[in-house]
């Protein structure tokens, strides 16, 4: 189904080069390009909710697979930073789920309803090799490693930080716990340190290491886990700092380096975030009827530690504020394009132009 990764990334060393010298620099001035045109499609993507996963999980997943083929044929004269990657995607239920609780499941995505009546009830939560969600991840990323061998890189998609995996087992009320029982909380939020500690090592000896990283789209420095910070969208900075930022830092510390994901409702937590140590990276995913993260970086570029951001921006904009932005920091850029053709005069432009 795939050819050998070159042939869809011929640049492929440039880039691993080029993301070597953005987590090295001192100065501003690097910068990463995502040229992004719609994915054609080759086949509908069964809705979640009408497949059993049980019997059914690797043709879903072939269908995915070939979508996806299909896609990096349409971008293979698009030389950005964007590795092929590949990563099974169940919705978001199955990243607490293989602790407790059930996923549910929509068209196209699920979730795990809250299942704690108390903060004391995680004491009877266990991390077992033989749940249900704990296999299927394992089933699902045993068969991508096989079917893309030398092509796209299996991946998982990300973790949760410990504060969204607190969040999806405890729900709503974890936001008066942090003032009822705080010691509660932070006994509890150890918990789900050691537990995404305990399923990422598990999973990560199943997709290992590839040049000399690890990879999501992005080449990352070995020993980099990704992780989601939502819930601190939620949340005020301080509550951030005082109940989250400590143990996602034990997760990080546990692998080596951390890459965070978080949203443009949530700009005022990323000054707290980008305090973490070993942090490569902050991506920014936009939210709707909230100004976009691009649209903040006046605000965020003093407040960010140095840290670089992956923003959403047209290629107009990237155009226009290239030359302002990369001269206060170090950046990557994530680009939709109309189609293939702009995405590689995109990228040429932007070669040119970074030197």
């Amino acid at each position: 189904m795939f050819k050998e990764i070159h042939y869809y990334k011929p640049n492929l060393e440039d880039v691993i080069r080029r993301y070597r010298a953005l987590y090295d620099a001192k100065e501003p001035g690097h910068a990463m390009i995502y040229a992004m045109p719609p994915a054609p499609v080759a086949e509908p993507v069964p809705a979640l909710n009408k497949i059993d996963l049980n019997t059914q999980m690797e043709a879903y997943l072939d269908i995915c697979l070939r979508n996806y083929a299909l896609a990096l044929e349409n971008t293979v004269d698009i030389c950005d930073d964007l590795i092929p990657t590949f990563g099974p995607n169940f919705g978001i239920g199955d990243y607490s789920a293989f602790i407790a609780g059930e996923v549910v499941f929509t068209e196209d995505t699920s979730w795990a309803a809250p299942v704690m009546k108390s903060l004391d009830d995680y004491k009877e939560f266990t991390l077992r090799e033989d749940a249900y969600w704990v296999r299927m991840l394992e089933r699902a990323l045993l068969y991508l490693a096989r079917q893309t061998a030398s092509g796209p890189i299996p991946i998982i998609r990300g973790f949760y930080s410990p504060l969204d995996l607190a969040h999806s087992l405890r729900g709503e009320a974890l936001f008066t716990d942090f003032t009822d029982e705080p010691q509660k909380v932070h006994q509890f939020m150890d918990f789900c340190a050691d537990a995404i500690i305990w399923i990422a090592s598990r999973l990560r000896r199943i997709t290992g290491e590839n040049f000399e990283g690890n990879i999501a789209g992005a080449w990352l420095r070995p020993g980099t886990i990704c992780m989601s910070e939502d819930i601190a969208c939620l949340i005020s900075p301080r509550t951030y700092a005082e109940f989250a930022r400590p143990y996602t830092q034990k997760v990080i510390n546990a692998f080596g380096y951390g890459q965070i994901h978080t949203h443009s409702l949530g700009i005022r937590c990323i000054p707290e975030i980008t305090k973490l140590e070993r942090l490569l990276g902050v991506q920014i995913s936009d939210d709707p009827n909230i100004p976009r993260g691009f649209d903040k970086l006046e605000w965020l570029l003093p407040r960010v530690n140095g840290i670089p951001l992956t923003v959403g921006c047209t290629p107009a904009e990237l155009v226009e504020n290239y030359d302002l932005i990369t001269a206060q920091c170090n950046i990557q850029f994530a680009s939709v394009v109309a189609d293939a053709k702009e995405g590689k005069e995109l990228v040429e432009w932007f070669r040119r132009k970074a030197g």
